[in-house]
């Protein structure tokens, strides 16, 4: 793979970012890239311990007159958010991420570029691989399967760790340290249906929303972002209103955590009813354009006529009754901190839909920095889907992380950054899942913050990272390294 990186400051952070670009990283699929951090560390003679989730934990001694200092942890995960274009013809599972420099941003060819997380591991290594930088004992914890669920923080045996202060690399505005975060539940919804024939004289149309934005389901969750199942639910639920018809199959999103960019139905309906029928889609859909007119320009339907396919639809019952189940569970923000302007402090974000031979599976991510809300959430969504005779199921769940008052690493990357900028970093909040709360709720007393450099498009092929950012946040690390005093 071509050097792309070769010219950018920090040379030696963005060596690694691209030297693990080459690896495929996604969630759930981290073996290689966690016996490569193995490797990493062997040939650098550092203390390294790998366990069964693929967590990857390097120590490394202080520097000369820190040595006594209490460890530092330094913390990011190894997984990446697996998505591309329809039309990228790229395989995640054989190829390294395929790099591009443009506009002063680090940029992927058609696919998510890993910034989200592999920036952290990318300034971790080059922290570690350093004989020159000044530091305490650092504690190095690469996660595996943060973005699927935090498997691998959960899984985590945090004896091996002594340190009580960590820094999080995962947050993605430069010069702002967040100090909260927001719990997360996934939610699984399936509603059952039996298929018949198709009734004689009758013809298949095909749907397609595309065009979105797309983004990610926390930090992104307030930006009036069009979601692709949402908006087709919506037209075809005007529909029905007008005209019977069944459904053949829906399908969309790609991943529970990315607000879903694309989606499509593949509809069954009388011949005598075809054209008035898309007709009206059309127009309903232009609701939904002049809805999000500001943030969607690029929205559009495509339609397939005659389209093919080997599914018998459902029943009409079935069919009105699974559009109106996708209609009526909410997606975007529940509800706005009342402490905190500007924090989302609940939402839920429909990921991914798909239609299976007797079942269309429903996966949803819940966010809420309260935890009786988010609870809350879960019991009304279990509620919708009783109406419908659906199964609910949550598949895992993790703690919000609390803001604390007293915090030595705060006040440290505080002095950090007004020695080096002249100003103070903004203290945030994050309506998005860290780790952050998971290590505290394991680790007594620990002190924590998150900080990143800026990444745009998390979770989407858009995804790019500003290369000037990077440096700036890593000047901003090294210079909290050096003034660590914390015993």
């Amino acid at each position: 793979m071509e050097n792309i990186t070769k010219d950018l400051s920090p040379q030696k952070v963005f060596y690694f970012f691209e030297e693990i670009s080459k690896i495929p990283r996604g969630s759930k699929k981290e073996k290689q890239i966690s016996d490569w951090l193995v490797k990493f560390a062997k040939d650098r003679n550092l203390e390294v311990y790998q366990d069964s989730a693929l967590n990857v934990v390097i120590k490394k001694a202080g520097s000369a007159g820190h040595e006594n200092y209490s460890p530092l942890i330094l913390q990011g995960h190894m997984d990446m958010v697996w998505e591309k274009n329809s039309d990228t013809n790229f395989d995640f599972e054989t190829e390294g991420i395929k790099l591009a420099v443009k506009d002063g941003f680090l940029k992927a060819v058609g696919t998510t570029l890993g910034a989200d997380n592999g920036i952290a591991v990318a300034v971790i290594l080059a922290v570690l691989d350093s004989d020159e930088i000044i530091h305490p004992p650092l504690e190095a914890v690469i996660t595996a399967d943060e973005e699927a669920g935090m498997t691998g923080v959960e899984n985590l045996d945090v004896s091996i760790l002594k340190g009580k202060t960590m820094l999080n690399i995962d947050t993605e505005e430069e010069g702002e340290i967040y100090v909260s975060s927001a719990g997360g539940s996934r939610v699984q919804i399936d509603f059952h249906f039996k298929r018949e024939a198709a009734e004689t004289d009758s013809r298949n149309v095909l749907l397609e929303i595309r065009g979105l934005n797309g983004g990610h389901s926390g930090s992104d969750i307030d930006k009036n972002l069009g979601n692709s199942i949402k908006i087709l639910s919506f037209i075809l639920s005007e529909s029905a209103k007008k005209f019977r018809f069944k459904l053949c199959e829906i399908n969309g999103g790609d991943k529970t955590n990315a607000i879903p960019r694309e989606a499509f139905a593949v509809i069954n309906i009388a011949a005598a009813d075809f054209d008035s029928f898309i007709e009206k889609s059309k127009l309903f859909f232009e609701e939904m354009k002049n809805t999000y007119s500001k943030t969607e320009q690029n929205l559009t339907m495509e339609i397939r006529y005659d389209a093919d396919t080997d599914r018998m639809p459902l029943s009409e019952k079935d069919s009105v009754n699974l559009i109106n189940l996708l209609c009526e569970i909410p997606s975007g923000v529940i509800a706005n901190s009342e402490h905190i302007q500007g924090l989302v402090e609940t939402s839920l974000s429909m990921g991914v839909l798909r239609t299976h031979d007797e079942t269309s599976s429903i996966q949803l991510l819940l966010r809420s920095s309260v935890n009786s809300a988010l609870r809350d959430l879960e019991n009304k969504l279990k509620d919708i889907s009783k109406l419908y005779n659906a199964d609910f199921t949550v598949d895992s769940s993790y703690s919000s992380w609390e803001y604390r008052e007293d915090s030595k690493l705060r006040e440290l990357f505080i002095k950090a950054h007004e020695e080096l900028y002249k100003k103070t970093p903004k203290i945030k909040a994050i309506h998005a899942g860290l780790e952050c709360g998971i290590f505290a709720g394991k680790i007594d007393g620990l002190d924590v913050i998150s900080i990143g450099p800026n990444i745009y498009g998390a979770h989407t092929p858009e995804e790019k990272m500003e290369i000037s950012s990077v440096e700036y946040t890593w000047k901003w690390v090294l210079k909290a390294l050096e003034l660590y005093k914390i015993i």
